[in-house]
C-alpha cells in the first residue's frame, strides 16, 4: 500500500475512533423553557371604563396561575346586553384572548364575567401537570408565560423516580394544550 493511502486510512480510522468516543462523552443539558417571539408591549393609552373593571376582576385569577395581567384591550362595545366581547390580554409580554360576557343584572345594572380564553401557556400550569403525572423537581425555566403557538416546544427538567431527565411539552393548539414527551 502506498504511504499516502496508508496515511489516509490511518486518519479515517482515527476519525472513526474519535466519533465513537464522543458518543460516550457527557452532553450539555438543554436550555429550559422555549424560544419565544419577542414580547409584546401593551398599549400606552389608559384602559377605558370597560377594560379597567375587566382587568381588576381578571388579574387576581391569573395571579393564581403565576401570571401578571398587564393590560386589557377590548373593541368598542355597543352598550347592548347580552353581549360577548373578545378582548386582547397582555399577560407577561404575551398576547392572549379574553372573553368578556356582558349581561343585564338586577335593577338594570350591567354585569360581566371575564376569563382568559386562549393564546397563553402558563408555566405554573405546565409544572402542575407534570407533577400530577408523577414527576418531581420540575423546572421549566423562569419565563411565566408562552404564546400558545402550534409547535412551540417547552423543555423542562424533571426527576422521574431516581433519574434526573428532561421532557418537552409541545403546544398542540391555540388554546394552550400541550403534549408531553421525553426530550
Amino acid at each position: 500500500m502506498p504511504a499516502s493511502r496508508w496515511f489516509a486510512s490511518l486518519l479515517l480510522l482515527g476519525a472513526l475512533a474519535a466519533c465513537g468516543e464522543d458518543v460516550d462523552a457527557p452532553t450539555e443539558d438543554p436550555r429550559l423553557g422555549a424560544q419565544g417571539p419577542p414580547t409584546s408591549a401593551p398599549p400606552e393609552t389608559p384602559m377605558n371604563d370597560l377594560e379597567t373593571p375587566v382587568h381588576t376582576r381578571l388579574a387576581p385569577r391569573l395571579e393564581d396561575d403565576g401570571l401578571r395581567l398587564e393590560y386589557v384591550d377590548c373593541p368598542r362595545w355597543s352598550g347592548t346586553v347580552p353581549s360577548v366581547l373578545e378582548c386582547k390580554a397582555y399577560v407577561d409580554g404575551v398576547v392572549g384572548q379574553v372573553e368578556v360576557e356582558l349581561s343585564r343584572g338586577p335593577g338594570g345594572r350591567v354585569e360581566f364575567d371575564a376569563w382568559l380564553d386562549h393564546g397563553v401557556v402558563a408555566t405554573t400550569r405546565l409544572v402542575e401537570r407534570l407533577e400530577s403525572e408523577g414527576y418531581t423537581d420540575v423546572d421549566c425555566g423562569s419565563t411565566a408565560a408562552y404564546e400558545a403557538r402550534l409547535g412551540t416546544r417547552i423543555v423542562c427538567s424533571v426527576r422521574d423516580g431516581d433519574e434526573a431527565t428532561h421532557v418537552v411539552a409541545t403546544v398542540t393548539d391555540r388554546v394552550g394544550h400541550v403534549q408531553i414527551e421525553d426530550y
